[in-house]
């Protein structure tokens, strides 16, 4: 990957996180409570969680809020079975990649001789 390419791949996630940062702060603020009637009168907490989402998920939110879409609330019940089901799949995939990390980490240290020929410069005290 060229130097141009990369900045030019960091500039627009800059760009599109700057963009996620203000609309997110509009949502929280006022957009949420539009869209969601469960939010309105919602606290500081709970605008603070649903931050990161609305800045990565700014796109779609932002159509949503145009047409005008609200969400239908589900039945707590479903919500509770979905995030049973979630975390019974995260916590062995996290617990497999923890594992795979400390499988394949190095024993030995990988640079702890020099090559030949480099010399280190004495210490004078």
């Amino acid at each position: 990957m060229s130097i141009a390419l990369a900045t030019a791949l960091a500039s627009a996630l800059g760009f599109y996180l700057v963009l996620g940062m203000l609309y997110g702060l509009y949502f929280v603020t006022s957009g949420a409570a539009r869209m969601l009637p469960a939010a309105k009168g919602a606290g500081f907490g709970f605008r603070l969680m649903i931050l990161p989402g609305a800045m990565l998920l700014w796109p779609i939110l932002l159509v949503r809020l145009i047409k005008g879409k609200t969400h239908q609330m589900a039945p707590a019940r479903t919500y509770r079975r979905v995030h049973a089901r979630i975390w019974v799949v995260l916590i062995p995939l996290v617990a497999l990649g923890v594992m795979m990390t400390l499988m394949l980490r190095p024993v030995e240290p990988l640079n702890d001789k020099l090559p030949k020929g480099v010399i280190l410069e004495e210490q004078t005290s």
